[in-house]
């Protein structure tokens, strides 16, 4: 966790410092502004993790509720809260990006949106369905609509803290490609530092496409919450 931490504070350093230079035109905004992004991201992770410590014993709430607030499921319904406000801060008035250009077109959840977001969810968890399939191992069919409803909600600040300001000034500066690739890097590094990281940046791939191709980030919400649910009901 320290190294982390100093991996994170390394990264929020540099783009601070890039995000400066970009304003005093010293260098391209092209090239700060996305790094500086992916940096507050990384810290802000790291930071929801260490400030709740603080916060917890202050709020005075037991455990059961604690756990519903800032840890079940990605975090709890409040623990990612505040940083996705603070990129939806930083893309209206740092950025000067509206909020429907975060969201890649639109904030509308439209039919493009729930149509290409259901044809992710779907490929997405099919996936990991086919593996276990094929290994011969048994499905635990389990319902639980305590985690799919923390799940949407925790879902939904995922999406808006790596793929909705993120996204959207990579593609603004880089290519689509790029912006697909990088984003997906910081989506599986933002879930630790482990073996699983490879895999959910894989699938972020896909999440990212289904984004950019109904033009709105509910479609993404869409593919990553039906994952969600069809994986956590069927796998144990």
């Amino acid at each position: 966790m320290n190294e982390y931490l100093v991996v994170s504070i390394t990264f929020l350093s540099i783009g601070v410092l890039l995000f400066i230079a970009g304003k005093r035109q010293i260098v391209s905004d092209k090239f700060c502004i996305p790094l500086f992004l992916s940096s507050f991201i990384f810290i802000g992770f790291y930071g929801v993790k260490v400030i709740r410590e603080f916060i917890i014993p202050l709020v005075g709430f037991g455990d059961k509720k604690n756990s519903l607030l800032f840890y079940d499921y990605g975090n709890g319904l409040l623990g990612l809260l505040p940083l996705a406000l603070a990129i939806l801060f930083i893309g209206k008035h740092l950025v000067k990006m509206g909020y429907d250009e975060q969201w890649s077109g639109t904030t509308n959840f439209n039919l493009p949106s729930l149509k290409y977001g259901i044809i992710g969810g779907i490929v997405l968890a099919a996936i990991p369905l086919m593996i276990v399939a094929a290994t011969g191992q048994k499905f635990n069919y389990k319902v639980d609509f305590y985690r799919y409803g923390i799940n949407c909600i925790t879902n939904f600040y995922e999406e808006i803290i790596c793929r909705g300001l993120l996204l959207a000034c990579c593609v603004k500066y880089w290519s689509r490609l790029s912006a697909v690739v990088w984003t997906s890097v910081v989506f599986g590094l933002a879930h630790g530092l482990n073996e699983n990281s490879i895999s959910i940046a894989l699938a972020a791939c896909l999440i990212a496409w289904v984004i950019l191709k109904a033009k709105s980030l509910w479609a993404g919400w869409t593919t990553h919450q039906l994952t969600d649910m069809i994986v956590d009901t069927f796998l144990p």
